[in-house]
């Protein structure tokens, strides 16, 4: 326990989880001592149909925070014990509806003065060690229903990523890296050709040796993303294989390598950058004509290779 204690906020969980397993222990030495076949997890279940005479599984899952079928396990546990009755809505036959048994309401009616007892004794704990404690858990509560420790540690691991952005060039250690990132993309939306594979085999010889260059978008040691600038002529060159990963797509880090790609060609002194996009690449052609690429009839220099019937698209960034 000290152990955890020293951990902190990185326990809070465990803590809470620990604290109520307390709890349930004792109410359940409780009840085995008074020999009733009842435990404690059954409770709030067993309180609120009777509280609300008839209610349906879907409402007991709604009002308890619980998934459906951990209601309906409890559920079939209660009914199996005779403590309840359930049976379809006449109105709606989907529905399935429950209230207590005259079993579960003699149990309900024997337990009572038990379980004001323990209303009671919790409250006298409360008072004297932590005032305002259920006041807090209700804030907890309604906090963790505007955004959940899940979205926030995903938010916080999203910006360390961002924040640890970086650009490289091609090496032959991300050979495998720049073959998995585009066959990964064009078995989603489109098809490998055999011009695809020629360039993914051996993107040394068919892009950098020809003037061209390669770059990967890296995170904490993570290759995210990748494009390259393959040279046309003098003038112009094409932007292709420009690609993230899927899992890191929608945080905006297409138009931070968009720009990256951008700034490398007008320091390489092109005049314009060209690419070939195709209509189902919705996103992308998207984000290239934000930053100001416009559709070409074709360019002279530029033909698909690949046969996709793709759209020509230009930048002019240097005159």
């Amino acid at each position: 326990m000290l152990f955890i204690k020293e951990l902190g906020t990185f326990a809070f969980g465990s803590r809470i989880k620990n604290f109520s397993d307390t709890l349930m222990r004792d109410m359940a030495k409780i009840y085995k001592e008074l020999n009733v076949d009842f435990e404690p997890r059954w409770f709030t279940f067993f309180q609120l149909i009777l509280k609300r005479k008839e209610i349906s599984v879907t409402q007991i899952a709604s009002e308890l925070n619980q998934t459906h079928p951990a209601v309906v396990q409890v559920i079939n546990i209660l009914e199996k014990k005779k403590l309840i009755i359930t049976g379809k809505d006449k109105n709606d036959n989907r529905r399935r509806l429950v209230k207590l048994s005259s079993r579960g309401k003699a149990l309900a009616e024997e337990l009572s003065p038990l379980w004001e007892d323990v209303d009671v004794a919790t409250k006298e704990m409360l008072n004297e060690h932590a005032p305002g404690f259920l006041q807090m858990v209700d804030k907890i509560e309604e906090a963790l229903k505007e955004k959940s420790i899940y979205k926030k540690i995903k938010e916080k691991t999203k910006q360390k990523i961002i924040n640890n952005l970086e650009f490289v060039e091609y090496e032959e250690k991300y050979l495998s890296d720049f073959q998995k990132l585009n066959e990964d993309w064009l078995n989603e939306y489109l098809e490998i050709t055999d011009y695809d594979r020629i360039i993914l085999s051996d993107p040394y010889n068919e892009i950098i040796k020809k003037e061209g260059h390669i770059f990967f978008l890296v995170s904490e040691g993570k290759i995210i993303g990748t494009y390259s600038l393959q040279k046309i002529n003098n003038e112009a060159c094409e932007l292709s294989k420009f690609t993230i990963k899927k899992e890191y797509r929608g945080w905006k880090i297409g138009k931070r390598m968009l720009e990256h790609a951008i700034q490398k060609a007008k320091e390489l002194k092109y005049e314009s950058i060209l690419l070939l996009t195709h209509p189902k690449l919705k996103e992308a052609t998207q984000l290239y004509r934000k930053r100001g690429f416009e559709v070409i009839p074709e360019h002279p220099d530029l033909t698909d290779k690949t046969g996709r019937c793709s759209l020509c698209m230009q930048l002019v960034i240097n005159q």
